[in-house]
C-alpha cells in the first residue's frame, strides 16, 4: 500500500510552523498587547453570543492584494461570485456582508481585495498557463468543482492542508467536506465560509405547503424530525395528487405534478439514500464502492420514482431550462420540487408558500440524512500551486474564513435564507438540518469512466440493469481510479 504524508514531514511541516510564528510574531504591527500576538480564541457578539477567532498573528501585509481567480457560466448569471468582492456597501444583505468582513481584514492586515473572473471552460487552462509560468499571480482559484480533476493531477493547485495556520478543525471550514475530499492525507479543494457558492449548490426538497394542506398531507417536519422522512413515504404522499388541469388527456407544463425533478434527482437521491459511488479506505485512499445489493436496490428504487412521468415531471426529458423548470413550481404547478439552495432566494417573489426539507432518506434506519451538494453548479476553494509566500495565505485564509463566519455566513444563512426568503420557522429548523448533514461525494469529482452518470444511465434505461450496466464498467473506472490516485499521491509533497 502506497503510504501517505509520512512522519517525517509532518514533524518538519510542524517545526517550520514554529519558526514562521516566531518570524510573523516578530513583524506583526503593534497592537494595544504589545503587538504581534495570535488573536485571542473567542470573544462576545451582541446578545451574548460567544465568538471564535481565529488564531494567527496580525502582519501588515504591505497593501498586498488578495486575488481570487473565480469561475463564470454566461447561462447562469445567478451564480456568479458574490462573497468574493463588494465595492462598496450597497444595502443588499450579501454584499453588505462582504463589504464588512473585507473592510474588517484590509484593516487588520493592509490588503486589498480583487475579483478576477474567467469562464468555467477555460479557468483550468488560464490557471495551468500562469502555474506553468511560474507566477503568483492569484491567492485562491474556485472553479468549478467538476471540472478541477486536471489542475489537481496536473499539479497546479497546493495541498491545503499544509498551510501553516489553516486548522481544518475550526467551524469555518466544512469538517465533510475534509473528510469527503481528502486522498491520502492530501486536499486540494475545501468548503469554508469564505464562500457562499457551495451553500447555494446543497440539494434540497421544498414543497408547495397550500397543496400539502389541500391533499391532507401529514406533518412533515414533523416526518423529517423523527428520522422516518423516506423516499416511500414522500412517493406516498404525491403519487395520488397529479392532475390533467387542462383536461386535454396527457400530461405537461400546463398540468399539475406530484413532484417536479429532472435527472439530478438521481444522483442526489442516490446519495441521500446513504450511497457512496466511491469510499475511502483506513489509509484515506479511494476506491469504488458502487457494488452492494443495498445499492442496486436503491439504484432500482429511484428508477421506479423518477419513470413514473404521469406524476413525475423529468424537466430534462421535457426539454425545460432551469428558469423554466423553477417557474413550474413558482406558478402551482408541483407539490414537490427538487431544487439547489440557490432557488430560495430567487423564489422570493414567488406567490407559493413554500417549505423546505432534506433529500429523503432510503429507509428509516439508514443513520441521518445526506444532502449533496453539486459539482456542476459550485465550487470550493483552493490554492495555486506557485504560492509564494504560504506564511501569508494561511494567515489571511485562516483570517478570513473566520471573520466570515459572523458576518458573510449569519448574513446568507441567518438574514438571507432563515428570515427573508424562508417563510416558516420549521423551514429555517430545516436549513440547519439540510447545512449540517452535507456530502461530497468523490465519484462525482472524480468520475472515472464516467461512473456519475451510472445511476442516470440506469434511470433512463428501458432494457439493461443497474448491476449489467456496473459490470460493463467496473474493469475501466477501477484502472482510471487507480492512475488518479496514483498522480495525486505522486505530486511533489
Amino acid at each position: 500500500m502506497r503510504k501517505t504524508k509520512s512522519l517525517k514531514k509532518r514533524v518538519a511541516a510542524a517545526l517550520a510552523a514554529v519558526i514562521v510564528l516566531l518570524g510573523a510574531t516578530a513583524c506583526a504591527r503593534e497592537t494595544g498587547d504589545g503587538g504581534g500576538n495570535a488573536q485571542t480564541t473567542t470573544g462576545t457578539q451582541p446578545g451574548g453570543e460567544t465568538q471564535l477567532t481565529a488564531d494567527v498573528p496580525t502582519v501588515d501585509f504591505d497593501g498586498y492584494t488578495f486575488n481570487a481567480l473565480y469561475w463564470y457560466n454566461s447561462a447562469w448569471d445567478w451564480r456568479r461570485s458574490k462573497d468574493i468582492y463588494a465595492e462598496e456597501a450597497t444595502g443588499d444583505t450579501i454584499g453588505e456582508a462582504v463589504y464588512r468582513r473585507n473592510m474588517a481584514i484590509s484593516e487588520r492586515y493592509n490588503v486589498k481585495f480583487q475579483l478576477s473572473e474567467e469562464s468555467f471552460d477555460t479557468l483550468g487552462q488560464k490557471l495551468h498557463s500562469v502555474v506553468a509560468a511560474g507566477d503568483d499571480v492569484y491567492t485562491i482559484v474556485c472553479q468549478v468543482q467538476g471540472l478541477i480533476l486536471s489542475s489537481i493531477t496536473g499539479g497546479d493547485l497546493y495541498d491545503i492542508t499544509d498551510l501553516p495556520y489553516v486548522d481544518l478543525d475550526k467551524p469555518w471550514w466544512d469538517a465533510n467536506c475534509v473528510r469527503d475530499y481528502s486522498i491520502g492525507g492530501r486536499l486540494y479543494l475545501v468548503a469554508t465560509d469564505i464562500l457562499i457558492n457551495d451553500k447555494d449548490g446543497t440539494a434540497a426538497i421544498a414543497f408547495n405547503k397550500q397543496e400539502a394542506k389541500d391533499n391532507g398531507l401529514p406533518d412533515l417536519y414533523e416526518i423529517v424530525r423523527s428520522g422516518g422522512w423516506t423516499m416511500d413515504v414522500m412517493e406516498s404522499t404525491y403519487k395520488n395528487v397529479a392532475r390533467d388541469e387542462n383536461g386535454d388527456g396527457k400530461m405537461n407544463e400546463d398540468d399539475f405534478y406530484g413532484f417536479l425533478g429532472g435527472r439530478d434527482v438521481a444522483l442526489t437521491f442516490f446519495q441521500g439514500g446513504g450511497a457512496r459511488l466511491i469510499s475511502k479506505d483506513e489509509n484515506d485512499i479511494p476506491y469504488l464502492s458502487f457494488s452492494t445489493e443495498r445499492n442496486f436496490s436503491l439504484a432500482q428504487r429511484i428508477y421506479d420514482l423518477i419513470t413514473k412521468t404521469d406524476i413525475f415531471y423529468d424537466h430534462h426529458a421535457m426539454g425545460t431550462d432551469d428558469a423554466q423548470y423553477q417557474k413550474l413550481f413558482e406558478n402551482g404547478h408541483g407539490l414537490y420540487f427538487w431544487m439547489r439552495m440557490d432557488a430560495v432566494s430567487s423564489m422570493r417573489a414567488s406567490e407559493t408558500d413554500f417549505g423546505i426539507l432534506p433529500i429523503p432518506k432510503f429507509t428509516e434506519d439508514q443513520d441521518g440524512y445526506s444532502c449533496t451538494v453539486s459539482v456542476h453548479t459550485s465550487s470550493l476553494l483552493s490554492v495555486p500551486a506557485t504560492v509564494t509566500n504560504v506564511d501569508r495565505t494561511g494567515i489571511l485564509l485562516e483570517a478570513i474564513a473566520a471573520e466570515s463566519k459572523y458576518t458573510l455566513q449569519k448574513a446568507y444563512y441567518d438574514v438571507a435564507l432563515k428570515t427573508k426568503f424562508a417563510r416558516d420557522d420549521e423551514s429555517a429548523e430545516m436549513l440547519d438540518l439540510v447545512f449540517a448533514n452535507r456530502v461530497f461525494e468523490l465519484g462525482d469529482l472524480l468520475n472515472p469512466a464516467g461512473i456519475r452518470d451510472l445511476v442516470l444511465t440506469a434511470a433512463s434505461s428501458k432494457s439493461a440493469t443497474i448491476a449489467s450496466l456496473y459490470a460493463k464498467m467496473e474493469k475501466p473506472a477501477t484502472k482510471e481510479l487507480e492512475k488518479i490516485i496514483d498522480n495525486i499521491l505522486d505530486l511533489p509533497a
